[in-house]
């Protein structure tokens, strides 16, 4: 195995970690969330459905200081998170199924396209109604949907990495295991059986996570002699 892919899988990975971290530091979601829940908020916003929601979560008329929150947090999100976290996906994928031309890389380059693409609908999205809070219901329509489509990709990704690892010559148990857990979590949020945000991103967590440790381990192994 070339070290181009798990190089770039632990690179990416640790940069995601840092943009995740760097959510909470961001001046205007300090001085509008000083205690800690804008991510618990921003979850809420991409799951509203009606503008009453909204205006259950930044009030109305709504608070422009949690406007502009949410409009720094999208934009640290599409600039930054969404290349970060999508690349780390791809490269993990890559890594996995020993490079990018093997046709069995595409059970998890695939979804994760498509949950990229989930994503940026949703964020975009949310940055025009942060933007024109006025006619913020004509995009409202885009963001759950989006969302959901983005969960559903990045868990789809990981369980296409489960099985690449099931299937491929090394076998990695770990992986398959902690890969297969995502699509279950966000199936059970998603139909209301165990309705738990926090629940679902911990299981995604402990997926990325263990696939960058396996790309820091793979980046340092000695080549066989």
């Amino acid at each position: 195995m070339t070290r181009v892919w798990p190089i770039a899988t632990a690179a990416l990975g640790v940069a995601t970690l840092a943009i995740l971290v760097a959510f909470s530091t961001l001046p205007d979601v300090r001085a509008a969330y000083p205690n800690g829940d804008f991510s618990t908020e921003l979850n809420a916003f991409q799951h509203a459905t009606s503008m009453s929601q909204l205006d259950a979560l930044f009030g109305s008329p709504a608070d422009p200081a949690k406007l502009r929150a949410m409009t720094s947090g999208n934009t640290l999100d599409l600039f930054g998170f969404i290349p970060a976290y999508g690349l780390f996906m791809i490269a993990g994928a890559a890594m996995l199924a020993d490079g990018l031309r093997k046709p069995v890389v595409w059970l998890a380059l695939a979804p994760a396209l498509v949950g990229i693409a989930g994503d940026i609908v949703e964020t975009t999205s949310q940055l025009r109604m942060t933007h024109d809070w006025a006619h913020a219901s004509a995009a409202l329509p885009l963001v759950a949907p989006a969302c959901w489509t983005k969960f559903f990709g990045i868990a789809l990704h990981a369980l296409g990495c489960s099985a690449i690892c099931f299937i491929g010559e090394r076998k990695r148990w770990i992986l398959v295991a902690l890969g297969s857990l995502p699509v279950l979590g966000v199936s059970a949020d998603a139909l209301h059986i165990l309705p738990a945000p926090s629940l679902m991103s911990a299981i995604l967590g402990a997926f990325w996570i263990a696939l960058l440790v396996v790309g820091v381990l793979e980046s340092v192994r000695p080549k066989p002699a």
